[in-house]
């Protein structure tokens, strides 16, 4: 009974050993730590945002033009799609906002600096 004991206490302490082979290297990075997007992910809400309120006021502008001339239900159903469209818009905005807003007024700080210290190093 003791050897099948010392068996599996050396069989579960060489396992935890050989487990710990993990590198840093094979994480995959982020720009910060505290960003969960991407400038480029940004970018692409970013994008999104004005192609769902352009959609949102191509249909607003369908209700304005046919709305009269067409029956309740068509109208209804613009106005839902309508809606539909500007409340994911609000909602992406809402993402933009809080994870993208930063970042990139962040980066376009950086930019500038580097500009300005550019501009000393050539002055100098």
């Amino acid at each position: 009974m003791k050897n099948l004991l010392a068996l599996v206490v050396i069989i579960s302490i060489s396992s935890n050993i050989f487990a710990d082979h993990h590198k840093e290297e094979d994480k995959p990075k982020r720009e910060n730590p505290n960003h969960l997007m991407s400038f480029k992910s940004c970018m692409e809400t970013k994008a999104g945002i004005g192609w769902f309120l352009s959609a949102a006021d191509d249909v607003f502008d369908d209700i304005k033009v046919n709305g009269e001339e067409k029956d309740k239900s068509w109208n209804d159903e613009k106005w839902i799609e309508a809606m539909a469209l500007a409340d994911l818009a609000s909602n992406y905005s809402t993402v933009y906002d809080v994870w993208c807003k930063d970042m990139i007024n962040q980066r376009m700080k950086m930019r500038e600096n580097r500009m300005n210290h550019k501009k000393q190093k050539t002055k100098d």
